[in-house]
């Protein structure tokens, strides 16, 4: 079953099928309290990766992935720990929402730093 799906996944990346936008957090991941859809910033981390393998597990599920991916060690695959090949990528995007202007500000100056705390 797990070759299967890889293969599908592999199919979806050769036809330039992505998985759908997440939808958008319903708490503010600076402040807790309830986030605006009105209040947004986009987030996104690109990182080379080892393999079309690797690549095919972060795209089927990237969120699993957002640690490796924001530890990741220039020339090193985040997921394997191999040699990253500079030719094949993996992105992380994500709208999120806020609560108010000073936390979309508060984020924007450190994405990376709060990115981990978003959550549906």
């Amino acid at each position: 079953m797990k070759h299967i799906l890889t293969f599908i996944t592999a199919c979806a990346l050769l036809a330039g099928i992505t998985n759908a936008a997440e939808p958008l957090n319903t708490v503010c991941p600076i402040s807790g309290k309830p986030a605006s859809p009105a209040i947004t910033s986009n987030y996104s981390k690109t990182v080379a990766v080892c393999c079309n393998r690797c690549k095919a597990q972060f795209t089927a599920a990237p969120k699993a992935y957002l640690v490796n991916i924001l530890s990741a060690v220039a020339g090193q695959c985040p997921l394997s720990k191999k040699k990253a090949d500079p030719s094949i990528t993996v992105s992380y995007s994500r709208q999120v929402a806020f609560a108010d202007a000073a936390s979309k500000a508060t984020f924007d100056a450190a994405p990376h730093k709060h990115i981990k705390e978003v959550r549906q």
